[in-house]
């Protein structure tokens, strides 16, 4: 391996090797045992097919210096992998007719199936980053199942390559000579060399080939000096300043061949190299300063503003400390604006009082106004003086009366009893209209005593002494431990002697029962939480609170960690059935009369997915109240394969003439909900549409 090694400055720059003589020369080349090429992979692309099994595959090319070479360069034995197996989900089974014809590599054995067919992966990247290339992709032949297969028609296989451009090389770019470093007797000379695009963009050295770079150093003024002296030019140092323009220096001495020092009176035969130079850096970051705001003030002398800030041009806000703060403009100013006008408060007359008596309050208009009597901004008034808006005022006592409305209906429709009427003080707003009044509760002292009676006996007419419904206590014990219950008493009709009668007034007869509820009962949300707090193993029905709402659900494997939840179908098997049709018609683009399933047209039984489920317990997640369509755990599958709830579908024909069945008649949904009790009088039924059930 070879490389280029120079002598640089502490600024970059390429020195005399004479500069660097204390230091070890590095190596220019060593030796190698490594192949020159490497292998380079890209990534992995997408599978070949949506389903089933497929291909996935990846560029790998023989790379030397970041350009393609021939594969040979490279070390067969570590070359990756371009190519993998990959799998996604199951494919469905399509049918895609197919004629094989004739064919001279068909036979009995190897004649392309209709359910064969040609699938193709995307195409990978460009084999080459620059430049012409070829990118690549995966062609597979596979079955309806997804699987390999080889009995596809090799007449219309997808290609596997196409050449690919992917832009033009970067090259290598080059600047002008600069100055020998000896005027004589041999010195060096250095120019810029960089990598760039065809846009000028500047790229790293690895990106264009290294072999092929131009020289960036040169040997320079061979010919022999005059008395063997000459001058030698040492680096340019630093620019005098970090922005702005400046000045840079060198020093020149006066050196013989084997770089001595001399007199420089020995090297007066050539003119003497300069040591100074302008330079000048990036810009210097300025001061920029905004317009002045309005004046603080409408009147009188107040205060301009602005915005001052330290701006590097090309790159926007800089920190201060980066201008020259003695060259810092002001950002405040006195300013002056015309006279201030004096703003004083002015009061209007007292309203009247808000009361016709006793307590009340008065109001006037207090505004701002200047010496020319112009309403102002109340904010140029001294707030702290400003007068009151309201105070308090009194007119002549107030005087108050009973208010007394009609008395109630009598409590009894015969004997004894009693009325209400509703009985306030109010309070009279004038004495010459008694009747405009205010109510006042609870009563005002100064209402006069006594205070009218607000209930009375009554007697409409006397009881007939032969029957009346007479009453039991209500039972002490509620019907329910939980929940709403019951209690109940006696209600019986009975003369006066304590006989049994039937000339009470049945509309008359008092309750016998009346609901309760002793505590509410202790009610879970989940199985897990039941086998936990209950102690329960057996699986079966349970109550749960879901959604608010007290629903029966069928708890399974209850002896496990993790039990299940299920709905309990009401209606049974019979009305809950899911079904893939397995029939399909010999020539697919038929269809039966009104698309009726008929048993005398020409089918074939051989659709793989066909089956017919019958369900009477779905499985339900409580925390989605979505149903999982693919637990099968309560149903029966007499015929075929397994069909998750509420699904169909069937392959008759491609015409319009559907054959699929599905019938879903869950009663375990329902709008509403009585309370958990234990009173048979309860009763929850509800039978819900097929379309609002969630399944998953």
């Amino acid at each position: 391996m070879a490389r280029y090694v120079s002598c640089r400055d502490t600024q970059g720059g390429v020195a005399d090797e004479s500069f660097c003589a204390h230091l070890p020369r590095p190596p220019e080349s060593s030796t190698c045992f490594h192949a020159c090429g490497q292998w380079r992979a890209g990534e992995w692309s997408p599978c070949s097919v949506t389903c089933g099994v497929g291909r996935s595959t990846r560029q790998v090319v023989c790379s030397s210096y970041h350009h393609q070479v021939e594969a040979d360069i490279c070390d067969p034995g570590e070359r990756p992998s371009s190519e993998q197996d990959c799998s996604a989900v199951p494919c469905q089974s399509v049918y895609h007719p197919y004629d094989p014809g004739s064919h001279p590599g068909h036979n009995s054995w190897n004649v392309p199936s209709a359910s064969n067919q040609w699938r193709t992966g995307p195409w990978g990247g460009c084999s080459s980053t620059c430049a012409g290339g070829f990118q690549r992709r995966v062609v597979v032949c596979q079955d309806v199942e997804g699987h390999s297969s080889r009995y596809c028609d090799e007449r219309v296989k997808p290609a596997e390559t196409k050449s690919c451009d992917s832009g033009s090389c970067p090259q290598w770019n080059y600047g002008i000579w600069g100055e020998c470093t000896q005027t004589c007797g041999g010195g060096r000379r250095t120019r810029l060399v960089i990598c760039q695009w065809t846009n000028s963009q500047r790229l790293s050295d690895h990106s264009c080939d290294i072999l092929e770079r131009p020289p960036d150093v040169e040997q320079c003024n061979t010919h022999p000096c005059p008395g063997g002296a000459s001058w030698h030019r040492h680096p340019w140092k630093p620019c005098s300043v970090t922005c702005g323009r400046g000045v840079k220096s060198r020093d020149v001495s006066c050196v013989d061949e084997h770089q001595v020092h001399l007199e420089e009176e020995r090297c007066t035969h050539e003119p003497r190299p300069q040591t100074r130079k302008p330079c000048r850096t990036q810009g210097c970051p300025q001061w920029k300063a905004n317009r002045w705001s309005e004046c603080s003030v409408s009147c009188g002398t107040g205060v301009r503003s602005r915005e001052v800030y330290c701006r590097m041009k090309g790159s926007g806000r800089v920190p201060e400390d980066l201008c020259d703060r003695m060259a810092r403009p002001a950002d405040t100013r006195e300013c002056l604006a015309p006279g201030c006008l004096q703003h004083v408060w002015a009061v209007g007359e007292w309203r009247d009082c808000n009361a016709t008596c006793g307590d009340g309050v008065r109001r006037r208009d207090v505004v701002c106004v200047n010496t020319a009597g112009d309403h102002v901004s109340q904010s140029l008034c001294n707030s702290s003086s400003r007068p009151l808006l309201q105070e308090p005022c009194q007119k002549p006592p107030c005087m108050y009366t009973w208010r007394t409305g009609d008395w109630s209906q009598c409590s009894a429709s015969c004997g004894p009893g009693y009325q209400q009427r509703m009985v306030s003080c109010s309070e009279i707003h004038s004495s010459r209209d008694l009747r405009s009044y205010v109510e006042r509760s609870p009563p005002h002292p100064r209402c006069p005593t006594p205070q009218p009676p607000a209930i009375r006996a009554c007697l409409p007419r006397e009881c007939p002494p032969n029957a009346s419904w007479e009453v039991g206590p209500w039972s002490k014990v509620c019907a329910c431990s939980c929940g709403a219950g019951v209690m109940r008493r006696r209600v019986e009709c009975l003369t006066a002697k304590g006989l049994l009668s039937d000339s009470c007034i049945p509309a008359e007869k008092p309750e016998s029962r009346a609901t309760c509820r002793e505590r509410e009962c202790e009610v879970f949300t989940t199985c897990r939480e039941v086998q936990l707090k209950r102690g329960a193993r057996k699986d079966g029905e349970y109550y749960l609170r879901v959604k608010s709402k007290i629903l029966q659900i069928y708890c399974a494997e209850m002896h496990s960690k993790v039990p299940k939840e299920y709905v309990t179908l009401r209606s049974g098997q019979t009305d809950n059935f899911s079904e893939v049709y397995g029939y399909r018609l010999q020539n697919p683009f038929e269809c039966p009369f009104n698309g009726s399933r008929r048993a005398d047209c020409a089918c074939r039984d051989d659709y793989p997915s066909a089956g017919y489920t019958l369900f009477h317990k779905v499985r339900l997640d409580l925390s989605s109240m979505h149903i999982i369509i693919t637990d099968l755990r309560f149903s029966q599958t007499p015929l075929g394969r397994p069909v998750p709830f509420a699904t169909a579908g069937d392959c008759y024909s491609a015409a319009k003439c559907p054959q699929v069945q599905r019938q879903v008649q869950p009663r375990f949904l329902t709008p509403f909900w009585n309370v958990l009790g234990c009173s048979s009088d309860w009763s929850v039924e509800s039978k819900t549409n097929v379309d609002s059930v969630i399944t998953n």
